[in-house]
């Protein structure tokens, strides 16, 4: 185990004591069991914060909180377990929030290209006011947010060719997010891009039915994708977090103290799900490259080409998303990156 993961853990389960300890005195706990569903491997980052948030409600709670957290879709697809957060179903779940794209439309903004330089940038807008806006919409549908996981850059993978130039992209059939947003970025460069679900993509890849797709190397290692992909670009296009929520069902039945107890459990479990992802790219991105993977990037010249045709493309997407809003989320970038 790596001592930076040791450090984490050890400062973690600290946390959870002191939270224990006094909780403990507070009050008796109503029994609850809970399930937490996520689609990533049982050692993703994710699925780590997932069970380091269980043990310290459990704890905190004196054992009376008990939440099973169940890996790799076991629950279902992402959208389905979204639908059982909202309906009281599941209590607990992490993963993308774009399958909410239908009731809450800002949601779309985080697959726009390039919008991020930093991740750094990224958690002070989902943790400031871009955060607090979507916050609201997704309570308002039955989703409580206890906070903003760490996905990653993502990036582009095939089996067919070195994607080394703009005109590489050309034809190769690429497994995308379901936003239309994306699907239509990809296409303007060229790519014959389709949204699969997640859980039929490994084997999409291993049959060559899809050549290749996106995603963040964390996750593209956990899920073994270089054992069907050989070859990596690191175009870093899109920003992509990973929302972390309770069915508001279930946040609507807990007291104020278990209430409180959760939301600090929450920011605890935020702020080590971060460091470990950030803790692991360049861990799991050289593993890939020990595995047989060949990695590049694209040029200055052609990053710029994509940076001029994607505007475009995305424009009508933009505009649905709302105009008001995009002006907050790059409001709040440019107060970002002036240390604001």
């Amino acid at each position: 185990m790596k001592l930076k993961h040791l450090l984490a853990i050890t400062a973690f389960t600290a946390m959870a004591g002191v939270t224990a300890a006094s909780s403990a005195q507070a009050q008796e706990f109503k029994a609850y069991n809970a399930r937490f569903g996520h689609g990533m491997a049982d050692n993703h980052p994710a699925g780590e914060a997932a069970k380091k948030f269980a043990a310290e409600m459990s704890q905190a709670t004196n054992g009376k909180m008990k939440i099973s957290v169940i890996a790799n879709q076991a629950l279902g697809p992402d959208p389905q377990m979204l639908g059982a957060l909202q309906g009281g179903v599941q209590e607990f779940y992490t993963g993308s929030a774009l399958a909410m794209l239908g009731q809450v439309k800002e949601l779309g903004f985080q697959d726009v290209p390039f919008l991020f330089q930093s991740e750094a940038e990224a958690h002070a807008v989902f943790d400031g006011a871009v955060g607090d806006y979507l916050n609201e919409k997704l309570s308002a549908v039955g989703i409580h947010v206890l906070g903003w996981w760490e996905n990653g850059f993502r990036h582009i993978t095939n089996s067919r060719r070195p994607v080394n130039t703009l005109a590489d992209l050309e034809g190769l059939k690429l497994r995308t997010q379901p936003n239309p947003l994306t699907l239509d970025a990809f296409k303007a460069l060229g790519a014959n891009a389709s949204p699969l679900a997640w859980s039929e993509l490994f084997v999409a890849l291993e049959t060559k039915a899809f050549d290749g797709q996106e995603n963040p190397v964390v996750l593209m290692n956990t899920q073994r994708f270089y054992e069907v992909q050989k070859y990596m670009t690191l175009s870093g296009h899109v920003y992509s977090p990973l929302i972390f929520a309770v069915s508001k069902k279930f946040w609507d039945g807990l007291s104020p103290e278990e209430q409180k107890l959760m939301t600090a459990a929450a920011k605890n479990a935020t702020v080590y799900q971060r460091e470990l992802t950030a803790s692991e790219v360049d861990v799991a991105l050289q593993h890939m490259k020990d595995e047989g993977m060949e990695v590049s990037r694209f040029s200055d010249d052609d990053l710029q080409k994509i940076r001029d045709l994607v505007p475009p493309a995305i424009a009508p997407h933009l505009e649905k998303i709302g105009p008001e809003f995009m002006t907050l989320v790059r409001t709040e970038i440019a107060a970002a990156r002036a240390g604001k």
